[in-house]
C-alpha cells in the first residue's frame, strides 16, 4: 500500500458502508481466518500476507494483505499491510498502517465493500502512473531539447560535454581541461528560461578558466570556521 493516509482515509469513508457489519465467529478463529485468507486471496489485485505475531491467541488479526502497486517490483513494509480484524463486539473490521497515530479502520459489512476498496486503489494506482509517464515524456522532451543546443553549442565552441538527469532537472558535465570540468543543472520548471543562458554562461566559464581562474560552488556552511562574511550593507 504506497497510498498516503488522507487517500486511505478517504476511501474507507467511501467504499466501507459501517452499517451491519459482519460478525466474525470467536469460537472458531482459526477457521474464520482461513476463510478470510481465502477469499481475499481470490480478488485480483490482492497478495495476503502472513506474520508470526498472528497466531498469538491476543491476536485479533484474522487476515493481513497488501495491495501491490502494478509496475512495481511488488516489495512491501508492514506499514502497507492491510488488516482484517474482529473488534470488541466481534465485528469485522479494517484496519490500514500499523502505527497508531496512522491507522485509520471501519467496519465490513460485506466482501463486495472491500472488491471495491481493492479496485478504487488499483485505479488511483493506474492514474497516478499515467500520470507520471506523462510527466516522463515531457522530462524526456525538455532534456532533448537542451542537449540538442549543447550538442550545437559544443560543435561550435569545440568542447566535451556528458549529461546525466532525475526527474527535476538535466545535468550538464562540461569539459574545461583534460583533468578538470564545470558542472550545471538545468531544472525541467524553469527549462524555457534557461535554455538561451546556457551558450553565455559555458562561453563565460570557459573563459574564465582558460584565463587562471578557479571557481567552485558550495553550501554556505562549508564556508572555514575562522573566516567571516564582509556584509555588503556595512561598506
Amino acid at each position: 500500500m504506497k497510498l498516503p493516509p488522507p487517500s486511505i482515509r478517504k476511501l474507507f469513508r467511501e467504499d466501507f458502508s459501517g452499517q451491519s457489519a459482519i460478525v466474525v465467529d470467536r469460537a472458531n478463529l482459526s477457521k474464520e481466518s482461513k476463510h478470510w485468507q481465502s477469499l481475499l486471496g481470490q480478488i485480483e489485485g490482492v497478495h495476503v500476507t502472513r506474520h508470526p505475531g498472528d497466531k498469538d491467541s491476543r491476536s485479533k488479526t484474522l487476515c493481513r494483505f497488501t495491495i501491490p502497486e502494478p509496475h512495481t517490483d511488488g516489495h512491501y513494509w508492514r506499514s502497507d499491510e492491510l488488516r482484517l480484524e474482529y473488534d470488541s463486539e466481534s465485528r469485522l473490521t479494517i484496519h490500514s498502517y500499523r502505527f497508531r497515530e496512522s491507522q485509520h479502520s471501519a467496519l465490513v459489512s460485506d466482501l463486495d465493500e472491500i472488491k471495491t476498496f481493492v479496485r478504487h486503489v488499483l485505479e488511483r494506482y493506474a492514474r497516478r502512473h499515467a500520470g507520471a509517464m506523462k510527466r516522463e515524456k515531457v522530462r524526456e522532451f525538455k532534456s532533448k531539447a537542451i542537449v540538442a543546443q549543447v550538442k550545437k553549442l559544443a560543435k561550435e565552441e569545440k568542447f566535451d560535454f556528458a549529461t546525466s538527469g532525475d526527474t527535476v532537472k538535466l545535468k550538464l558535465f562540461v569539459k574545461l581541461s583534460k583533468h578538470d570540468l564545470i558542472e550545471i543543472s538545468v531544472p525541467f520548471k524553469q527549462f524555457e528560461k534557461m535554455l538561451p543562458k546556457l551558450r553565455v554562461t559555458i562561453q563565460s566559464l570557459r573563459e574564465l578558466y582558460a584565463e587562471g581562474l578557479r571557481f567552485k560552488i558550495m553550501p554556505v556552511g562549508r564556508l572555514p570556521w575562522n573566516l567571516q562574511w564582509v556584509r555588503h550593507e556595512t561598506l
